[in-house]
């Protein structure tokens, strides 16, 4: 059974995870991953999921992994189109797990829009994560996207 108020409490947590990426903070992004221990940060098709083929499009599998995953775009040195990005994260459902970890889902919608503002759909999915507490908030030990978004139209070097 979900939890409203914990959900509420993940909600803020994407809500600064989105913003973060909004505002291409990248190198703010490693920080929402757990630094000790298992941390997994994987993009997987739904059709894969659905048929639990575990080959990811995209993975991470330390959290050195992560923070290289956006060495590059922190620097400049990536070639890819520019857009600016807006992270619509819904629908966020969240339970405890018995090792006082937090299992959430979350819908996720990213649009993308250009230097001339035209906007487009870029990226539709959702979460699958597994949270620890940290502080007052959380950190991601596993995140799970699963993306319904087949055709991806520009690199997919920035983080989902």
């Amino acid at each position: 059974m979900t939890d409203p108020a914990l959900s509420a409490r993940v909600a803020d947590f994407h809500s600064a995870y989105a913003e973060a990426l909004n505002h291409e903070r990248f190198a703010q992004w490693p920080d929402f991953f757990a630094h000790e221990g298992p941390c997994d940060y994987r993009i997987v098709s739904r059709e894969n999921h659905d048929l639990n083929l575990p080959a990811p499009i995209m993975g991470c599998y330390t959290h050195g992994m992560v923070k290289d995953r956006v060495a590059m775009l922190i620097k400049g040195a990536l070639t890819y189109r520019h857009m600016y990005l807006r992270h619509f994260i819904t629908n966020v459902r969240a339970k405890r797990l018995a090792d006082d970890a937090v299992a959430a889902s979350a819908n996720l919608l990213v649009m993308q829009s250009d230097h001339e503002g035209n906007s487009s759909t870029y990226m539709v999915g959702r979460y699958e994560d597994e949270l620890l507490p940290h502080g007052d908030s959380f950190q991601l030990r596993k995140r799970l996207v699963i993306i319904d978004s087949f055709s991806i139209d520009t690199a997919l070097a920035v983080p989902l």
